[in-house]
């Protein structure tokens, strides 16, 4: 009777100290990941912010240092942290989970929808929010508080030729209907109105006349909702 207990407690010590090494070694494997994503955050907006503007090397140049054909422009919002290079693929779902390297990467990249270029009448570009990472675009919650997005109105947008500004308009939180997703829509009057429904009064609203630069990102409060940053040409 004892040999067995002996065997019992034996056993369970083994099966205590591998569970031990396997939780040791899986949060060593999650601070690694997130020093990596880090790190690439970091020489991306390093690269950029050698000068006040995102132009001061060209198009061209960014293509080879990443060694990447589908880089199209680049995004900053004056005044924040939010500034990195767009990249564009063949579909929406690619860049949602590789670098601007096209190296596997759980955070993916900012990309642009496949459906529309940086000189389309409607812009959709989207990034990953998160819990866990450092991603550039969990700056967009800020814009939750009015305060903030009265000293963060301005959208930067460069195309690796010219720089385009765009004003927001709208800053919504979306948990169904999705109607920003149609980027050519067939009643153009009811999407822009659909746009304009911001969750605060931002004193400024869009017109079918005007270019519209559609951003979003993941919320997680309420949970599965989307933070979508609307704002127009000027």
């Amino acid at each position: 009777m004892r040999n067995i207990l002996k065997k019992v407690m034996s056993f369970l010590i083994v099966i205590s100290f591998v569970f031990m090494l396997y939780s040791v070694g899986n949060s060593i494997v999650m601070q690694y990941k997130k020093y990596q994503v880090s790190s690439e955050i970091e020489q991306v907006v390093a690269l950029m912010k050698d000068t006040n503007t995102t132009s001061k090397h060209s198009l061209d140049y960014y293509k080879k240092y990443y060694q990447n054909d589908n880089i199209v422009g680049s995004l900053k919002i004056e005044g924040t942290g939010i500034e990195t290079l767009l990249v564009k693929g063949n579909d929406n779902e690619y860049y949602l989970n590789h670098s601007i390297r096209n190296e596997y990467d759980i955070i993916g990249s900012i990309f642009v929808d496949y459906r529309t270029d940086l000189n389309s009448k409607q812009i959709n570009i989207y990034g990953h929010n998160s819990n866990v990472y450092d991603v550039i675009f969990k700056e967009l919650e800020n814009y939750l508080d009015k305060n903030y997005f009265s000293n963060h109105k301005y959208i930067e947008l460069w195309d690796g030729d010219k720089t385009k500004i765009y004003e927001i308009f709208s800053v919504q939180v979306v948990t169904s209907g999705y109607e920003h997703y149609t980027v050519n829509p067939s009643n153009l009057e009811a999407h822009i109105m659909n746009l304009n429904n911001s969750i605060y009064e931002t004193g400024n609203v869009a017109s079918t006349k005007d270019e519209i630069l559609v951003i979003q990102t993941c919320l997680y409060n309420p949970a599965n909702s989307l933070l979508l940053i609307n704002a127009k040409k000027v």
